[in-house]
Parts: structure tokens; sequence; C-alpha cells
């Protein structure tokens, strides 16, 4: 391999993707594989578009090309994040990579670099440091708690990249509160059928409409959140509708009714006479 080869490599994880394990990504996989340093990503996707996929070729291009780094992968029960961690083995034999160590939850190279898949509990994936990515596999699916738990592995790594890719679920998940948020340090990836429906053969997504119904379909390949179980409503509009509201400035004159002068009622009993059975 030439030297400027090696650099391209190195310098673009899209076109090591493309020359060394033979496969050609998608625009969004593109533009997922080339975020910038530092980067949050949301990425909302269709089932079976290779979301899991792209997040191994990433955490495997970390890896491979900076020593000494760590990625993780969290997923709602480390079963699951073992999925991410033999994709991650896969790509890294394909390039021809040696590994140090390897079991089900997590790869070594020889360059001291790891991929580790994160229990589905908070409180036993505290205290790791990550330099590489922080991937959320069905962050929809995800606890808050645990989403806690991950964002400040990077807190004094300003390099690594926090990555949330799901599909649809709730509108009061996590990840859901993140993508519909205004928040503009997120970049905001869609992979849903109605934007690509090239991964799936045709009268498929047709079948599958049929099959589940449309508010299932549209949250498993539209990326919509929809259903009975869902509520627009969060916690947050609650508190909101009803906190007592207290003026930071004590009611003046301006608050307080009109004064006017009083106007005398007349007494509408004085005059009456008994009926003279009482006087």
């Amino acid at each position: 391999m030439s030297k400027l080869r090696e650099i391209a490599y190195r310098v673009d994880p899209v076109i090591w993707v493309r020359e060394v394990l033979g496969v050609e990504p998608a625009a969004w996989q593109a533009e997922f594989l080339r975020a910038p340093q530092g980067s949050s990503i949301l990425a909302l996707t269709a089932r079976q578009v290779g979301k899991t996929t792209t997040a191994a070729w990433a955490m495997a291009h970390t890896a491979l090309h900076v020593p000494n780094s760590l990625s993780v992968v969290a997923c709602p029960a480390q079963r699951q994040s073992a999925e991410p961690v033999r994709r991650v083995k896969e790509s890294l034999i394909k390039a021809g990579v040696k590994l140090k160590n390897d079991n089900v939850y997590g790869v070594e190279l020889e360059n001291g670099a790891r991929v580790l898949a994160l229990p589905g509990s908070d409180d036993s994936v505290r205290g790791l440091t990550v330099d590489g990515w922080i991937i959320a596999d069905e962050a929809a699916r995800l606890t808050s708690d645990l989403i806690a738990a991950v964002r400040p592995m990077r807190a004094r790594q300003p390099k690594a990249r926090l990555a949330m890719l799901s599909t649809a679920w709730s509108r009061t998940d996590p990840f859901w509160t993140a993508w519909s948020s205004e928040d503009p340090s997120w970049i905001r990836l869609q992979a849903t059928a109605d934007i690509d429906a090239a991964p799936f053969a045709d009268g498929f997504l047709e079948q599958e409409r049929q099959a589940l119904g449309e508010d299932d379909f549209k949250r498993e390949y539209l990326g919509i959140p929809a259903g009975s179980h869902t509520s627009p409503f969060t916690w947050e509009m609650y508190e909101q509708a009803t906190h007592v509201h207290v003026p930071k400035v004590a009611a003046g004159r301006g608050f307080m009714p009109t004064e006017e002068p009083p106007v005398p009622i007349a007494n509408p009993f004085r005059n009456l006479r008994t009926a003279g059975v009482v006087r």
C-alpha cells in the first residue's frame, strides 16, 4: 500500500469502507462516517437499513487508525451490544487487522485500541473515558439514566463523537426528545423508507404496511412515533401547566381594579310596610 493511500484511508473512513471492506456506503452512512471530531449525531432510521453496521464501521476505523483509543456501544441489553462488537471484529478481520484480545463483549487491537460493549444498566458503566465513539444503538429504548451515564465519558476528550441511532418509538423517549428539540449542536441524519426505499425489495414495504397496520408501519419504517402507547405530552409540559406562577414584581396599581367613587344603592326594604301582624 502506498503512503498516500494509507493517508487517504486514515483521513476518510468512506474511502476505507469502499476500498478495503468492499462496500459502497449510502449517502447518510457517508455523512455519519465523515462527521467531524467532537460531533453529536442523531440518526433516525427505518429497520434494516444498516445503522448497526454503520456504527461498527466507524468504531472499527477509529480503532485501526487511533492507537490506544476507546470506543463503546450501549444497547438496551448487553447481549444486543455484543452484535455491534461482532461486526467491528468482522470489519477488522476483513481489513487484515490482527486482534490482541477478542471476546463477546470487546475487542482489543495490537495498537492498544479497544471497542467495548456496555451493560444496559447505568450503575455499571461509569468510570470510562472515551476518546473514540460513544454509540447508543436503539437509543429510543435506552433509559434516560443510561444516556446520562455515557455522555460524560467524553467530558475530557473533546474529539470523541457521540452518536444516538434508533428507529422511532415514543414521543417521550430520550432519542425523540433530542430529535425534536431545537438544539443546534446535533447533526441530524434520517434514513427512513420514505426518503430512500432502495434497501427494500419491490412490494416489501406494502406487505409490511398491510401486516403491521398503519401505526406500527410508520414507527418501524417511516420514523414516526405512533400508536396508543405514545403520548404527545411530556413531564415538562405537565409541570409547566401545573406550575403556580409567582410574579417577580409585587403587584402595584397597574394590577389593581380601577378605582371609582362609591355609588350609593337605595335600600329596597326601607319603605316596605308590614302587613299589620308584626310591628
